[in-house]
């Protein structure tokens, strides 16, 4: 689980932090990192209607998130997917090297 880091996002913007803490948290939550690393087939993760996509969505609302459109939940899921494959020290040097 520590490859996974601490669910903490402060290297990137506020509403970004937001989208990213909250579906951290749900995914660990729902233990659904496994989940996270397989590719959700055609039309991605925004078009995707596997239960556990739905689980993480609702969890997401639960912990208090609800401004996602299809693209920004896609994009979180594909940057939470690139932490469950590479680990989140990866992912946020990457995301500090391209910002």
């Amino acid at each position: 689980m520590s490859s996974l880091g601490d669910g903490s996002y402060d290297f990137v913007s506020a509403n970004s932090r937001t989208m990213y803490t909250t579906a951290h948290a749900a995914i660990t939550q729902l233990e659904l990192w496994d989940f996270i690393k397989k590719d959700p087939g055609q039309g991605g993760f925004m078009f995707c209607n596997a239960e556990e996509i739905n689980l993480i969505a609702s969890k997401i609302e639960q912990l208090g998130y609800n401004g996602h459109s299809g693209a920004s939940f896609g994009c979180t899921m594909r940057a939470m997917q690139y932490i469950a494959k590479h680990g989140y020290e990866t992912f946020k040097e990457e995301y500090t090297r391209n910002s």
